[in-house]
């Protein structure tokens, strides 16, 4: 497919989702992407690749089998329907021992032909995959020194409505990247920039502050797993788990001071300052 990796594990995903509608050992599945020769990919999303990506491959790899099928069926004297394919086998569904290997399967193709089939991704697709509705639920729980106007997180916790999750440790990395970059964009990363030019004042790392390992706190992700939740498909969670985090961030400090820090980020100049018009 000509979709792309930012990042997010399309890789990974496509090549899972390929080897488990053909029954095959993810070692035994070449993926190529990246080729404007190929059939065209979605747009640049964490939250829509993995669900069109998905849909499309288990598309075309579930085409592509019951092809093979036909082509196999007359050597175990079963019809295509009766067949299944299971780690790296060809075999009759209930009687696991009339089977075939996946390379024996293949000798079976007519000689000079191939199996090529495509897939599409088509939104609320019959096959349960690539629905829609993203939800979550994020906590901010903060330490505000009132003396220097530091807010320091103690814990943030991630509750997210994920859908059907084809990879969860992937899927948690992805909330875990959400919740550090929105915390540092919640208390550290601020832009300066010259009124008259518009130009970056502090376009570096010795003055443009991210935040580190000690910055972020304890970071508790949850992903709501449940039968009904799978039933729903893959819906969004690249951006989604991103949105809520400075409001979070926000509300914390707010609860925790009395007022509304009205500045993002809420650095201590930005906390006294808010400090100082609540005493006034």
């Amino acid at each position: 497919m000509g979709t792309q990796d930012l990042g997010t594990g399309t890789r990974t995903i496509m090549t899972q989702v390929a080897a488990e509608s053909l029954g095959l050992p993810m070692s035994q599945v070449k993926l190529v992407i990246g080729d404007n020769s190929l059939p065209p990919g979605g747009s640049s999303g964490g939250s829509t690749t993995v669900g069109g990506a998905s849909s499309a491959t288990r598309k075309s790899a579930i085409n592509a089998l019951a092809k093979l099928f036909e082509a196999a069926a007359p050597a175990l004297n079963v019809q295509p329907e009766q067949l299944e394919a299971v780690d790296g086998h060809v075999r009759v569904k209930g009687s696991p021992n009339k089977s075939l290997t996946w390379a024996a399967a293949c000798k079976k193709i007519a000689p000079g032909s191939k199996i090529q089939e495509t897939g599409a991704n088509e939104a609320r697709n019959p096959m349960g995959l690539n629905s829609g509705g993203a939800a979550g639920v994020q906590v901010a729980d903060v330490t505000v020194d009132t003396e220097t106007g530091l807010v320091r997180m103690n814990r943030f916790v991630a509750v997210q409505d994920c859908g059907l999750i084809v990879n969860p440790r992937l899927a948690e990395s992805q909330i875990y990247g959400a919740i550090i970059m929105g915390i540092s964009t919640a208390l550290f990363e601020e832009r300066i920039t010259d009124k008259e030019t518009g130009r970056m004042l502090n376009a570096d790392m010795e003055f443009y502050k991210l935040a580190g390992i000690r910055d972020v706190g304890d970071i508790i992700v949850h992903l709501d797993i449940r039968p009904e939740n799978d039933k729903r498909g893959i819906i969004g969670l690249g951006e989604p788990p991103a949105v809520g985090i400075c409001a979070a961030v926000g509300n914390a400090v707010a609860n925790a001071i009395g007022v509304r820090v009205p500045n993002i980020p809420m650095t201590p100049i930005h906390v006294l300052n808010t400090l100082e018009g609540r005493n006034a």
